[in-house]
């Protein structure tokens, strides 16, 4: 881009070579800029200047003038020992020219030279840059983005190459530097839709386009031509609204553009880090207002190079601000605001939750008006936030829907990471509402929940469920796609055609104009009419008729709008069934459409590893199969039984009213060497003995208490704790609700302040150690803080050790997600071997068989074996039927070390009762040496193994028969061993 006349040439970063010959004063000059060694960057007509930070007391003074000619250039200067003038540029030098390559927004504008700087001329008069100059390259900006939708409305996409690619990525850098923030965002977002698509590589001649997504391209093409049509009027003279500025040019606004807003009481919802297309960093937190029932945000917004090394924005969490001043910027809510005062800040408790719920919409009806509302401006952003009143989450195949008093249903986004976050929300409590962005996901009414107010054992509590931006993030499905999840989660048929016809639409965008007939545009027409939109169908056919492909672009992209408007309008709320449903026993706000059979563990397993079933649904049927089986078999069962966590509630209400039966079960599986989720199942037990009453309720209470005090387990010391406190707070259990939560106030406090560290720290080191502490304080509620660092931090390391400290804890809704991190062991072995030592950690039996499987294809067969012996019991037939089926696995040390760390008398009784199942079966001779080998593990099983065997094969015809029993006697030494 050509500068003005005595102003400075903007460059990108990939044109420093083309000034800075030498490349290694380019490198140190770039890890100057990178170091932040560049203080007081300022622009003064050409010239550019800045102190560097060098060796001695005082800075060097570094300064670049620019000329045009006879061509474009800059000359160097500083005042360093090193630098020789008016030759190659030196480091400090480079750093500067770089500086305004990455950032030319941070260099002030000066008045004059700063003092002392080489190059300076004070004699000369300062010039100012005109806004008339800014108004033309504003203008300039605009007619190109109009240019560029107008050609590819016209052509289509089929004959963009990388090139024209490439134009775009700096046509929309050169948008940024001219304050089009919006033109500049959208026009990014267009680049990365075609560069997708050609990433995917060339498709056969006449093969549809399926590689690029119709609908997110017409929407981008849609935003791009209504935002420039709405500049060009505004810079024809045509005033724009407060909140166009901002959303469409952005503005720097000084305290007194901005209005004043005094006695909030703010609650914080969410809170996230994001970098943004054209590479700006985010810190935000949403809060609600408890007076008012307002959405605001508190944004930090830096680019890459300053935000590393800027303070970040602290979170809120866990705190309410009660009295705090601000002002607010123009714009859409939620509305953006700068404290001026944060008030007084006092901890989250159960009335300032009761206000948000009071503040929050009453149904899911008016959320929907809110949304429509919202977006009759054509220039409002795609979402809206809202809170709304929900009691129950509905489960019907992949996609799950949040569910009023009414019966009305919000669609979630189809979202395997939601399912698996807001699982963890809702384990053990009761939903009351939803916090998030609600909008339009093709023709479903969806919310994009960020954070859900809960009643638990211990009364409301703020749970996060998903971090802010991860909806933008997200696509609307596409084609038969789209249709078939649509149609499942029971959008209305009207809206389903309506949500068909702008696709095609949109198919004809991506295509071009040029080849829209009438013979394409009737049939949807007609469609239209089918809708009632009799207006809208006259102006679709009427397309076809304008001789000039480019004069149809903005009847086209406005017929295409105000379908968006229309489908927001009968995309209404789903009505959910309940007579139909079934209330989820582990999640008892959770309801799926009721099963018409039972399903054993086995087949569950087999369904959800097919992804042909949710976990909810899975969760009804392990429900009703261990509800089946009487009290006597779980008691004879407790393994692996027990070791399964989705049992866990079951098994708990089975066992309360057990009594004495109950504790000794409890007993025996939290002093059996077993997984942790078993002993987990044992402390839910004695809780649910307690709460029922009865004589046993002290000596349940008794051991409690001795597991929180003595347990070497965190995750088990950590939930007997909470047990007790769930039971101080019953009605009838100790001195109440209130009594608990004063007990349990400043290690919540420690908690959430180790959260926001954990979740805001600039440095890996820094996240690392907050994760260390709050692991150590072993405490349930940094559960939400450990999955959102294992889902969204940045560094490989903390990811890491969120995973371990959640397994630590005893997180059973992580299962799932280490199963798939270790079946992708081909794709990351990192990320593998951390799930099979997290599974180890938690020790449910539901990752046991990935763990076999692994441990059958060598994969890290001592890390593996390790895994699978820390499960117990629980791991030793499943083990020994993969060797059996398997005989060459019994070669590995591993294997046999796996079972020597287990109970000698377990591993004898699961032998001999193989050899007694197989009594008089042909292959029991041939099988003998294997049970033989297996149990020299331990002298104990060896005895019993081979005593089974010479009696079950003393009488057995043929040599083989003999052979092993002679093999059984030598083991026993009854003959000696041969050398």
């Amino acid at each position: 881009m050509s500068a003005a006349p005595g102003d400075v040439k903007r460059i990108g970063a990939g044109e420093l070579r083309a000034f800075i010959q030498d490349a290694g004063e380019l490198k140190k000059g770039t890890l100057l800029y990178d170091g932040g060694q560049l203080l007081n960057l300022a622009r003064y007509e050409n010239k550019l200047f800045c102190d560097a930070k060098g060796s001695g007391a005082s800075p060097y003074k570094v300064s670049l003038v620019y000329s045009d000619a006879p061509a474009p250039a800059f000359k160097g200067r500083c005042s360093c020992p090193a630098r020789t003038f008016n030759t190659a540029f030196c480091k400090h030098a480079a750093a500067l020219l770089v500086a305004w390559a990455r950032a030319p927004e941070s260099f002030a504008v000066s008045e004059a030279p700063p003092p002392g700087a080489p190059g300076g001329d004070t004699a000369r008069k300062s010039v100012k840059k005109g806004s008339a100059d800014a108004q033309a390259m504003m203008k300039s900006g605009v007619e190109q983005v109009g240019t560029l939708v107008r050609e590819l409305g016209v052509s289509g996409v089929a004959t963009i190459g990388s090139d024209r690619i490439e134009q775009m990525e700096k046509l929309a850098e050169a948008l940024r530097e001219n304050r089009l923030r919006r033109l500049s965002a959208r026009t990014l977002d267009l680049a990365a839709l075609l560069r997708g698509q050609a990433a995917g590589g060339r498709q056969a001649r006449g093969a549809p386009r399926g590689a690029l997504p119709a609908v997110a391209y017409a929407n981008v093409m849609a935003d791009l031509l209504l935002t420039a049509r709405k500049l060009e009027k505004h810079l024809a003279g045509e005033p724009l609204d407060d909140r166009h500025v901002e959303e469409l040019v952005g503005k720097t606004w000084k305290a007194s553009d901005r209005k004043p807003a005094g006695d909030l009481t703010l609650v914080e919802y969410a809170f996230s880090t994001r970098t943004t297309s054209d590479d700006f960093v985010i810190r935000e937190s949403r809060f609600i207002d408890l007076e008012s029932g307002r959405h605001v945000s508190e944004k930090q917004i830096l680019p890459v190079f300053l935000a590393k090394r800027t303070e970040p924005k602290r979170s809120f969490a866990g705190e309410v601000l009660a009295g705090a001043r601000a002002t607010t910027y123009p714009g859409y809510p939620p509305l953006r605001v700068d404290f001026s005062d944060l008030g007084d800040k006092r901890p989250l408790d159960a009335g300032a939750l009761e206000a948000v719920l009071a503040r929050a919409l009453p149904d899911v009806g008016a959320a929907l008006a809110a949304l429509q509302e919202h977006r009759k401006d054509v220039f409002a952003p795609d979402l809206v936030p809202v809170a709304v009143l929900t009691d129950t989450l509905f489960a019907r195949g992949a996609r799950l829907a949040a569910v009023d008093d009414k019966g009305e249903a919000l669609h979630l986004p189809d979202d395997p990471a939601l399912e698996e976050r807001l699982a963890g929300s809702l384990r053990d409590a009761r939903l009351r509402a939803l916090l998030g962005d609600v909008g339009i996901d093709a023709a479903l009414p969806t919310l994009w929940p960020l954070a859900a107010v809960v009643e638990g054992p211990l009364g409301l509590e703020l749970r996060p469920v998903l971090d802010q931006g991860l909806a933008a993030r997200g696509g609307p499905l596409e084609g038969s796609a789209w249709n078939a999840a649509a149609r499942e989660a029971g959008a209305s048929p009207a809206a389903i055609a309506l949500g068909e016809v702008r696709e095609e639409l949109a198919e004809a965008l991506v295509t071009g104009l040029t080849g829209l007939s009438a013979r394409a545009t009737d049939p949807l027409a007609a469609r239209l009419r089918d809708l009632r939109l009799e207006k809208q169908a006259a102006l679709l056919q009427a397309l076809p008729q304008r001789p000039e492909p480019a004069d149809r672009l903005d009847d086209f992209i406005k017929l295409y709008q105000v379908l968006e408007m229309a489908l927001v309008r009968l995309a209404g709320a789903t009505q959910i069934d309940r007579a139909s449903t079934e209330r989820v026993p582990t999640y008892e706000s959770v309801a799926v459409a009721r099963p018409d059979e039972t399903l054993s563990p086995d087949e569950v397993a087999r369904r959800r590893a097919a992804g042909a079933m949710n976990r909810y649904v899975a969760a009804v049927h392990h429900a009703r199969y261990y509800a089946s089986l009487p009290a006597s078999e779980l008691v004879a069962s407790i393994f692996p039984i027990w070791a399964d966590g989705t049992a866990t509630p079951t098994i708990a209400r089975t066992f309360a009213p057990l009594g004495a039966e109950a504790i000794a079960a409890a007993e025996k599986a939290l002093t059996v060497k077993a997984g942790r989720v078993a002993k987990l199942t044992a402390v839910r037990v004695l809780q649910a003995v307690v709460l029922h009453g009865g004589p046993a309720r002290a000596e349940a209470t008794a051991m409690l208490g001795k597991v929180a005090e003595h347990a070497k387990d965190a995750g088990l010391r950590a939930l007997a704790r909470d047990a007790l406190d769930v039971i101080d707070a019953a009605p009838s259990g100790g001195p109440g609700n209130d009594a608990v939560r004063a007990r349990r106030a400043a290690r919540l406090g420690r908690v959430h302040e180790l959260a926001k560290t954990l979740g805001a720290a600039p440095t890996k080191e820094e996240r690392l150690e907050a994760l260390k502490a709050l692991s150590e304080l072993g405490d349930l509620a940094a559960l939400p803080a450990f999955r959102r660092a294992f889902y969204a931090d940045a560094s490989r390391e903390v990811r890491e050790e969120a995973a371990y400290a959640l397994a630590q804890l005893g997180d059973v809704e992580m299962v799932e997600t280490f199963v798939r991190m270790l079946a992708s062991r081909g794709v990351d072995e990192r990320e593998a071997k951390i799930a099979a030592y997290a599974l180890g950690f938690l020790g449910d039996v539901r990752g046991l068989s990935e763990l076999l499987s692994a441990y059958a294809d060598g994969y890290k067969p001592g890390i593996v074996a390790d895994a699978i012996r820390a499960f117990g019991p629980v791991a030793l037939t499943p083990l020994v039927d993969l060797i059996e089926a398997r005989p060459e696995l019994a070669k590995r040390a591993a294997a046999l070390d796996a079972l020597k760390k287990m109970d000698d008398t377990a591993v004898a009784a699961c032998l001999v009762e193989r050899i007694e199942a197989r009594r008089g079966d042909a292959d029991l001779a041939d099988k003998a040496p294997l049970y033989l080998k297996l149990a020299d593990v331990h002298a104990h099983s060896r005895r019993e193994v081979a005593t089974a065997l010479i009696s079950a094969l003393s009488s057995a015809p043929g040599k083989e028969a003999q052979a092993a029993v002679k093999a059984a006697q030598k083991a026993l030494g009854v003959v000696k061993r041969s050398k």
